[in-house]
């Protein structure tokens, strides 16, 4: 829904100047019709029943051009055009014919192109806000784990063992906020093992980069070797 407001936020000078063009063209096959279609209106030789046909759709400016309009738009323009064909000259064909090809089929066509190139440019640049956000959002996550982290080395020493990382997890604040990135690990020796690299102690890129990588991937199954090694 949001790309669809955007698409036609941002298609209304487009859609604007194409519904001009159209109109204008429309007007002039209305002003066509109607003039030359009048003298067979007040021709009383001709058939009653045809007469009154085009009368009903063709018979002013008011009622050619909501003909054309519906012509047009509706999809149904054989309905309109067969009958003056036949009644009244096959010379109208060579009318419909340019009229149906160039607005009909050509300009409604270049229209539902440039709405959908567009759809296609929002739904990209959504694409790119979206790259954007979670770049930002991972980006704010690593600075608060690393003032975690600062909070965790008590030792000031720029690393953080077993026991300054179990201190750390028995905070209940803590456990919330690393629940809600996805990383349910309560048990202090679980999370090292996941961290560390073979030593003894984790250095801050080690937590940092531990925690995003197991966002939302510590599973159950994933934790059983490394429980079974702890």
């Amino acid at each position: 829904l949001r790309i669809l407001m955007r698409t036609m936020m941002y298609c209304i000078a487009s859609t604007f100047w194409s519904l001009v063009i159209l109109i204008v063209f429309q007007i002039m096959a209305s002003i066509f019709m109607c003039q030359s279609l009048h003298h067979y209106i007040v021709d009383e030789s001709q058939s009653m029943e045809s007469r009154l046909w085009v009368n009903e759709n063709y018979g002013d400016g008011v009622k050619s051009f909501w003909t054309i309009f519906e012509l047009t738009f509706s999809g149904c323009w054989p309905n309109y055009a067969r009958r003056i064909i036949r009644d009244v000259s096959p010379l109208y064909y060579f009318f419909y014919f340019v009229y149906v090809y160039i607005v009909v089929f050509v300009m409604t066509r270049i229209v539902a192109a440039l709405f959908t190139k567009e759809t296609f440019v929002q739904a990209e640049k959504d694409t790119e806000m979206m790259v954007r956000s979670r770049l930002k959002k991972t980006e704010f996550i690593r600075r608060k784990l690393s003032d975690l982290f600062d909070e965790a080395d008590v030792s000031s020493d720029g690393m953080v063992d077993r026991e300054e990382l179990r201190e750390l997890l028995d905070h209940p604040r803590v456990n919330l906020w690393l629940k809600e990135l996805g990383v349910d690990i309560a048990d202090a020796e679980v999370l090292f093992a996941l961290l560390h690299d073979g030593g003894g102690q984790i250095t801050k890129e080690e937590f940092v980069s531990g925690i995003c990588k197991l966002r939302g991937e510590a599973r159950s199954s994933d934790l059983l070797p490394v429980v079974a090694n702890v």
